[in-house]
């Protein structure tokens, strides 16, 4: 009988997850964000190659963020820098410009 193995399709926004490492920063300390690449059905990509930038939004806290570090392993990960205290920003990524 013939074998079939299924693996994980294109990466989807709509599953996707973002997560931060922490819900509150110090000015001047760092946080790490992740994006954590799934396929349309939610599964988790299992290698890397896509290019992800992440963002903030909204809030008056201010930050910098770094580059993107593909881990090559279906996660993405960069450092949120505090900068402002303020009322709490929204953390976004957008995948091959797509957010």
């Amino acid at each position: 009988l013939p074998n079939v193995t299924v693996t994980a399709g294109p990466i989807s926004l709509a599953q996707s997850t973002v997560s931060v490492s922490n819900a509150s920063v110090n000015s001047g300390s760092n946080i790490t964000l992740t994006l954590q690449a799934r396929d349309a059905v939610g599964n988790n990509l299992t290698t890397g190659g896509s290019t992800v930038v992440f963002t903030h939004t909204g809030g008056t806290s201010t930050g910098n963020i770094s580059a993107t570090t593909d881990n090559s392993n279906g996660t993405y990960t960069a450092s949120f820098t505090g900068v402002i205290s303020g009322s709490a920003t929204t953390i976004n990524a957008s995948v091959g410009g797509s957010p």
